[in-house]
């Protein structure tokens, strides 16, 4: 399965042309070998490559990367297939974006860890469907959710954020939001240092010391992706 060109040009057939309606979270868990052998997988175009180019059994990866495929599908099939077909055209037309979607989806869906993952770069790809986001938007949305653990993401998208910043004045940064600010969800920002004579320094220290402290707050890229999730966090 290593045939780059039919595997992008098929996957975007599919997402710009194709009735989804079949493609239900039962069919991805059910998923077999016998189930494409009768057919109700192959008509899918990006199954249906996938069959040609393998010459036997799928392996290990190449199952689970169908079922990456068949979850991002799922996400993504109330989505009008017109307009599935004009955005996608637009951006394949574009000088800016050098790498067809297709193929982009393709590096995408492969890096993500498991299903779930790509579902919910199914979900920001929806939004962009919707044009509730850019494109560029949701490239860096599907990088922030390749680069966090799936636990620390729904932690991300239930918590409120006064939670999440919340850190005293000597503390360090959790695991937790270490990795929120390694994905470009947050951001950190320290205070400056102040140094201000001390006016009773007799009993205590000749000077006053203030800032210091380390803030953390949201990204603008990190509060676009919080939105987007924020209808659904409670089903997360």
């Amino acid at each position: 399965m290593n045939n780059i060109k039919d595997l992008s040009i098929s996957l975007e057939k599919t997402i710009m042309n194709s009735d989804l309606q079949c493609v239900t979270v039962n069919i991805a868990e059910a998923f077999t070998d016998s189930l494409l052998n009768d057919g109700l997988l192959r008509g899918i175009p990006i199954i249906g490559t996938i069959v040609g180019l393998t010459k036997v059994s799928f392996s290990i990866s190449e199952s689970l990367f169908i079922k990456k495929i068949l979850y991002f599908l799922t996400e993504i099939k109330d989505v009008d297939a017109e307009e599935r077909t004009k955005l996608i055209s637009d951006i394949d037309r574009s000088e800016k974006q050098k790498i067809r979607v297709g193929e982009k989806l393709l590096y995408i869906l492969e890096k993500c860890d498991d299903h779930t993952s790509a579902s919910y770069v199914a979900i920001v790809f929806s939004a962009f469907l919707k044009k509730e986001i850019s494109y560029s938007d949701f490239l860096r949305c599907s990088s922030i959710i390749q680069k966090l653990f799936n636990d620390d993401f729904e932690h991300f998208i239930k918590t409120e954020n006064s939670e999440i910043f919340k850190l005293g004045k000597y503390d360090s940064l959790s695991d937790f939001q270490i990795g929120l600010v390694a994905s470009g969800v947050c951001a950190t920002e320290i205070e400056r240092f102040t140094v201000d004579d001390n006016d009773d320094y007799k009993s205590g220290d000749k000077y006053k010391v203030g800032g210091g402290s380390t803030n953390l707050y949201l990204s603008d890229i990190g509060a676009i992706l919080k939105n987007i999730f924020k209808k659904i966090a409670a089903n997360i």
